[in-house]
């Protein structure tokens, strides 16, 4: 009798265990697929490109028109190229610079680009022109140092680029310095010419004044400066707030920035009032924010992050406050473009090779659904 009631026992606890088992892997299975569910993309994401080998993206144009964009080809350097944005269609390569191209830049017509690169006989990059009905290139400057991050003043006549040319005869190497140089050619001039190293230079959005970055050289520490196009200095707009500032958006009533506070820590965005000069983080979050990018109408900002397989495309709503991650696949989404109010355009790796995609912010991925 007692082997009969342990043997019963046994077979209720293992009932017991089975049963558990079950519910636990119905559990699993549900939580799965909810998070399934969660990791749907919101909107539809479309490939444009086969075989082009994004680098990076520049500025769309004047006329909102076009978008010029770095591509490296399979044993190429990366080279400038042009997206027709009403049909997202790819002209043949605009340069074929041995060793490639960088930091594209419109006039403010729309006719001309300029761009930093290497030929055949650099070893330092140069400042370019390229006029674009034409393809006549224009080499402005040519020296022994390194010249970069081109952008037109708003008459077109003159460009603004950050060198390390010192303005001393002979002189090896001197700080880094916003220069300027005729369109027309001509020896470049300092423009900043102050002890304190300048970087990336900008026009603001009213095209009335300059805006670069000052490196002080005791703390290393990064402020935006607003000059007048006469080359003196205006006011200081973030003073010593930031270590490092990468990136910087101008609007006519803020500026949106991707910086970092400390040197050690991970860069976000922020947004600088213009009237309060007040300074304001997007909302807490624990990862690095990068490549910021802003809607033609100053409404949403997209940027990329971290997130389990890698950075992915999210999206900041000003107005709200909310923010919303736009990809889930590809290990290495970047470089993303507002080239509508409703449409981006950016690199990614989700089907492996580094192709163009688009994403609809007016396509929700349920709504395509009921289509089909």
């Amino acid at each position: 009798m007692k082997l009969k009631t342990s043997a019963v026992s046994l077979f209720a606890i293992a009932a017991i265990f089975a049963q558990c088992f079950l519910i636990n892997a119905a559990g699993q299975s549900d939580q799965k697929k909810d998070e399934k569910k969660k990791k749907t993309e919101p909107f539809k994401v479309e490939r444009i490109t086969q075989g082009m080998g994004l680098y990076n993206f520049g500025p769309v144009s004047p006329d909102g028109k076009s978008l010029l964009l770095i591509a490296q080809k399979p044993d190429q350097a990366p080279n400038l190229y042009l997206m027709n944005l009403a049909d997202l269609s790819i002209r043949p390569p605009l340069t074929a610079l041995r060793w490639g191209v960088t930091d594209p830049a419109w006039s403010p017509d729309g006719l001309s680009v300029a761009f930093a690169g290497m030929d055949e006989n650099g070893t330092f990059s140069e400042v370019y022109t390229l006029e674009l009905k034409s393809g006549k290139m224009r080499r402005l400057t040519s020296n022994s140092f390194a010249d970069k991050q081109p952008v037109f003043a708003p008459d077109g006549k003159r460009l603004f680029y950050t060198t390390d040319e010192s303005p001393l005869p002979d002189a090896a190497f001197g700080i880094l310095h916003i220069a300027v140089v005729s369109t027309s050619g001509g020896k470049g001039e300092y423009f900043t010419d102050d002890e304190t190293s300048s970087i990336m230079s900008g026009v603001t959005s009213d095209g009335k004044s300059l805006l670069l970055v000052k490196v002080n050289e005791d703390s290393g520490r990064h402020s935006l400066w607003q000059y007048g196009f006469d080359g003196k200095p205006q006011r200081d707009l973030t003073e010593r707030k930031f270590a490092r500032i990468l990136r910087y958006i101008p609007r006519n009533d803020f500026i949106v920035l991707c910086a970092q506070e400390e040197a050690e820590q991970q860069e976000s965005i922020y947004i600088l009032d213009l009237k309060t000069r007040e300074v304001r983080p997007l909302p807490a979050w624990d990862s690095a924010m990068r490549s910021p990018t802003l809607s033609p109408d100053g409404r949403l900002i997209a940027f990329t992050s971290p997130a389990e397989t890698g950075f992915q495309l999210y999206v900041y709503d000003i107005s709200s406050g909310q923010i919303q991650q736009l990809t889930y696949k590809g290990f290495n989404n970047y470089s993303p473009v507002f080239i509508a109010n409703d449409r981006i355009v950016f690199g990614s790796d989700r089907d492996r090779e580094k192709e163009i995609y688009s994403l609809s912010l007016s396509a929700p991925v349920e709504d395509e659904k009921k289509k089909k």
